[in-house]
């Protein structure tokens, strides 16, 4: 019995380890830090942002939904006056091609405090994002304000920018969809799925079967091997006893 039990816990790691699901950041907990490098040559952190409202807007150049939504709330950003030193915006472009991305930022006529981030799967994976548009606002003093995952119309982010600068919010710019739709990153970010609540961590259906039949064939590996090695033992004892 005591072999069941070993061979079982050293397989079990190998089952559960992959499936393991990295959740959204929950609001007001503290931003995961990070150190990336920017189209212009600079590098950005939170830690370093410290003291401005940082916008991290994660979007793909081959997400319709995102063409549609980025330019909007630059649009918006703009004419709500946020173009100032304590709001920085950052585009965080994931799972996209490096000149499919710059012209997809340059489209969006950026307002002068945003930043691009070309290769943003690192960051979008500590941050738990497993589809795009997901735009994440962190405060001056680093903590989670809010999260809004799929395409929302501008004057909610816009708003929530505002509420934590103190300011008035200004127009919401030309884009009004209000269903809230993802799409898929092209890697592995993460296996929960589009309709994940924030903060909250889940499991697909598939990942839940696969996990249930890698249990069972553990469980059925371990009685096999216990009962081989029982068997084993018993005939070297019958060996013995006729020498």
């Amino acid at each position: 019995m005591r072999k069941l039990v070993i061979a079982i816990s050293l397989l079990l790691p190998l089952l559960i380890v992959p499936y393991g699901v990295k959740a959204l950041p929950k609001e007001g907990e503290r931003a995961p830090n990070f150190m990336v490098p920017t189209y212009d040559n600079e590098s950005i952190s939170i830690m370093r942002l410290e003291g401005k409202v940082v916008v991290l807007i994660f979007t793909a150049e081959w997400c319709p939904h995102c063409g549609e939504e980025v330019p909007a709330i630059s649009k918006a950003w703009k004419e709500a006056g946020l173009t100032r030193s304590d709001v920085i915006g950052v585009l965080m472009m994931v799972a996209s091609k490096r000149d499919k991305a710059i012209k997809f930022y340059e489209r969006a006529n950026p307002p002068d405090n945003w930043k691009l981030v070309l290769d943003a799967n690192t960051v979008a994976e500590k941050y738990g994002v497993s589809g795009v548009p997901t735009t994440i606002i962190i405060d001056k003093n680093g903590t989670v304000a809010d999260i809004f995952v799929g395409a929302v119309p501008p004057e909610k982010i816009i708003g929530k920018i505002t509420e934590l600068l103190g300011i008035g919010a200004g127009p919401a710019g030309n884009y009004t969809t209000s269903k809230q739709v993802t799409c898929n990153t092209e890697t592995e970010i993460e296996t929960k799925t589009q309709t994940t609540p924030k903060g909250e961590e889940s499991l697909s259906l598939g990942a839940i079967i696969l996990i249930a039949l890698g249990v069972v064939i553990i469980v059925a590996f371990g009685l096999w091997y216990y009962r081989t090695m029982k068997k084993l033992k018993v005939r070297k004892k019958s060996k013995s006893k006729k020498k």
